[in-house]
């Protein structure tokens, strides 16, 4: 009689392998589907709150377009990641080209500083204001070259990319009244400072 039947053992074998290594652009794909679900949300739980309470109407209006153009942006990187060729090869070797829309094979890309080096950057060139607007911050992270983090283009960069990318750092926007009088979502400098890794002796 067979204690442990075959079925079993296979499966545990199965278990015991490593899995194969993601494709960058498969990747993508499934991250940029997740923002469009979360930015969905946003704007169902906004529309929820419509007349409540505690924000005037024109902080609403406000959060609405930045959400809305958020949402066609994520929508538009989708249709393109979707329509793009994959830059890997396949697992067969039938499929060896590399788009150059797209960022090469791990390994190939280039490695840029760091995303919250990158954006400090883009403070000392605005002149290093205290804060700056998440949409100003994309716009100008976008000239980089390299990819951001292993993850992105910084060319492909969008707001909820730059949130992901920033959130391992702890760093996260807030609702700030700028300089020029909008009320954006926005990055400290200073929460970008504390998340630099202290200096080594």
């Amino acid at each position: 009689m067979t204690t442990f039947p075959a079925l079993l053992n296979s499966l545990a074998a199965l278990l015991e392998t490593e899995p194969p290594p993601e494709i960058p652009h498969h990747r993508a794909i499934l991250d940029t589907f997740t923002d469009i679900q979360l930015l969905d949300q946003e704007l169902l739980d906004l529309a929820e709150r419509a007349g409540a309470p505690g924000a005037s109407a024109t902080e609403q209006l406000e959060t609405l377009t930045d959400l809305l153009v958020e949402r066609l942006t994520a929508g538009d990187e989708l249709a393109r990641l979707l329509s793009t060729a994959c830059c890997c090869a396949s697992t067969d070797g039938e499929n060896d080209t590399e788009d150059d829309d797209f960022p090469s094979c791990p390994g190939e890309r280039p490695q840029p500083d760091s995303i919250v080096r990158a954006t400090l950057r883009v403070f000392a060139e605005l002149g290093d204001p205290d804060a700056v607007a998440s949409a100003d911050l994309v716009a100008a992270l976008r000239d980089l070259p390299g990819v951001a983090e292993g993850r992105w283009r910084y060319a492909d960069l969008t707001e909820p990319r730059l949130a992901q990318l920033l959130a391992q750092y702890e760093v996260s926007t807030r609702d700030i009244t700028l300089t020029d009088g909008r009320r954006r979502k926005s990055y400290r400098r200073g929460a970008l400072l504390a998340a630099l890794p202290a200096p080594s002796h």
